[in-house]
């Protein structure tokens, strides 16, 4: 490895039959992209064309594999052993706090996910890079959707310029979340018929029923949150 030290994240599952994975994930300290780590050769699952995403706007030309598949080759197969109900005590330190959860492995799986797809190069997942970056393992469902506002509404006013001369808006948000869907269905698609088990799927599903609730709940989520701010209710 070269350049400047990475930045790192690391999970640590102890699962239901003793047995203990590692998976540590190295990222670039300037673009917060996950380093590709994986030396075999790609497996046909994570081929670009194979249940590629409706949307995906990558050539196979350019691109034979799937960048966000690609990135969980490296490891999910060894969860293909569990059941997304079994629960798993998992470990996540970042290079700011340690955080340890006892979970679903289909709830603990949904985390590293998240994070692996805003890191992986997914042109539809990389609005979530920041929100990676500063990475939050097993938020609260409210958390998560201050730490969405927040971070997309900044990056709006950065685009912007910075100067807070132009309106910046959250409906750009609801396309997005749409797009993110599309990705997470293929995803699945993808993994399902890859896999026996079921623990990385649901993972999957945990991610797309978030992402499928926002275009809807976006507005109401901001009345939610108004008290917070001490604002009076929209009219």
């Amino acid at each position: 490895m070269t350049g400047a030290m990475a930045e790192v994240v690391t999970y640590v599952f102890h699962l239901a039959n003793g047995r203990t994975e590692r998976i540590e994930l190295a990222f670039d300290p300037t673009t917060f992209l996950l380093r590709d780590e994986v030396a075999a050769p790609p497996e046909a699952w994570v081929a670009l064309d194979f249940h590629q995403c409706p949307n995906c706007p990558l050539s196979v030309g350019a691109h034979p594999t799937c960048p966000f598949a690609r990135a969980l080759g490296g490891f999910v197969h060894r969860f293909d052993a569990f059941y997304s109900y079994e629960k798993a005590v998992v470990e996540v330190t970042t290079s700011q706090r340690t955080v340890i959860a006892n979970r679903p492995l289909q709830e603990a799986m949904a985390s590293i996910l998240g994070l692996i797809g805003a890191t992986s190069g997914c042109p539809h997942l990389a609005f979530f890079r920041p929100m990676a970056h500063f990475h939050l393992p097993f938020a609260s469902e409210q958390e998560t959707l201050v730490r969405t506002f927040s971070l997309y509404l900044l990056g709006e006013y950065l685009h912007s310029g910075g100067g807070g001369s132009v309106a910046v808006s959250v409906e750009g948000l609801e396309a997005k979340y749409r797009a993110v869907a599309e990705v997470n269905r293929a995803m699945a698609d993808r993994v399902r018929t890859a896999f026996a088990k079921d623990a990385v799927v649901n993972a999957i599903v945990i991610l797309d029923t978030f992402a499928q609730a926002v275009p809807f709940v976006v507005h109401e989520a901001l009345k939610e949150l108004r008290p917070l701010f001490a604002l009076r209710p929209a009219p």
